[in-house]
C-alpha cells in the first residue's frame, strides 16, 4: 500500500480477511490505522469516515465495509488504543497518476467520467453528506473502468459548522470558513475537472479579481463551450449559484451531450 510515514496521522495496510464471512476469506482488503489518538478530532474524524461508508454500504463507487469493519485494539506497552477501519481494496490508478501519463483527459472520456461521479454524488448526497475532499488523486479507475471515489476522512453532514478542511485549489470557498454544504462538493468536482481537461492544477490559474472566479478556458483545447460552461457553473464562488443538487447536473450534461451530438459533422 504505502509506506509508514511519522508525519501521517494513519498508514494504510494492504490485509487478507479472514473473518466470519466464509465467502470472503483470504479476500485482501485495505486497512487504515490512525496513529494519533491523542488528537480527539482526528478521532472524530476517523470515526465518522466509518460511518458515513458504513451508511453507504451497497452504494456503488465508493470503497465497501462491513457493520464490524470499525475496531480499536490496544497494543502491548502502549495505554491508547489505536482506531482501524478495515475496506474493500480497490485497484487500479488514481486520476492523479493517469494524468501523469496522459497529461488531460478527452472531452469523451471528461463527459463519461463526470456522469459517473454525478451517480456517486447522488448516492453520498441523499444522505445529506459532504465528501468535502473531491480532486483527482481520491478518484480511483479500478480495474472495471469505472470510477470509485475514495478518502472519506473529511465527510460530515451537510449544513452543519465543522472544522475547515480540504485540498487547496479544490476547496470551496464556504468549506474554507467551515461551512460545507452539498453544493460544496459541486466546486472541488470542478475544480477536478479543470485539471483533468487542462493537465494544470486549479491552483495555478489566475483568479479574476472582479469574480473570483479562475482563467482557464484559453487551456481547455478541443473543449466544447458549452461543456466548458458547465465546468464554470459549477464552480462559481457562490453556493446558491452553482446547480442545486446532481440530478440538475445530469439534465444539462444530457442536453448539452445532446447539441453537441447534433453539431457534430454527419
Amino acid at each position: 500500500m504505502r509506506s509508514p510515514n511519522p508525519a501521517r496521522p494513519t498508514d494504510i495496510f494492504e490485509v487478507k480477511d479472514w473473518g466470519t464471512g466464509e465467502n470472503e476469506w483470504g479476500t485482501v482488503k485495505v486497512l487504515k490505522v490512525l496513529k494519533h489518538t491523542h488528537n480527539p478530532d482526528l478521532v472524530r474524524l476517523f470515526k465518522q469516515e466509518a460511518r458515513v461508508l458504513i451508511w453507504l454500504a451497497g452504494s456503488g463507487g465508493v470503497p465497501k465495509v462491513e457493520p464490524d469493519a470499525y475496531f480499536q485494539i490496544k497494543l502491548p506497552n502502549n495505554f491508547q488504543k489505536l482506531s482501524c477501519l478495515v475496506m474493500e481494496k480497490i485497484s487500479g490508478e488514481n486520476l492523479a497518476e493517469f494524468l501523469t501519463k496522459n497529461q488531460y483527459v478527452s472531452q469523451e472520456l471528461a463527459f463519461d467520467w463526470l456522469q459517473q461521479m454525478l451517480d456517486i454524488l447522488q448516492e453520498i448526497h441523499k444522505y445529506h453528506l459532504v465528501h468535502r475532499d473531491i480532486k483527482p488523486s481520491n478518484l480511483m479507475v479500478a480495474a472495471d473502468g469505472k470510477l470509485r471515489l475514495i478518502d472519506f476522512g473529511a465527510a460530515t453532514e451537510a449544513g452543519i459548522d465543522t472544522t475547515p478542511v480540504g485540498s487547496a485549489g479544490y476547496c470551496a470557498p464556504e468549506q474554507v470558513a467551515g461551512k460545507a454544504e452539498v453544493r460544496s462538493d459541486f466546486f472541488a468536482l470542478g475544480r477536478t475537472f479543470v485539471h483533468l481537461l487542462t493537465g494544470l492544477q486549479p491552483i495555478d490559474f489566475p483568479v479574476n479579481p472582479t469574480t473570483g472566479k479562475i482563467n482557464w478556458r484559453n487551456q481547455a483545447v478541443g473543449v466544447d463551450e458549452l461543456f466548458v460552461s458547465l465546468i464554470d457553473q459549477l464552480m462559481e464562488p457562490l453556493p446558491e449559484n452553482r446547480p442545486e443538487n446532481t440530478q440538475v447536473i445530469l439534465e444539462k450534461l444530457k442536453n448539452i451531450n445532446l447539441l453537441i451530438t447534433d453539431a457534430e459533422p454527419k
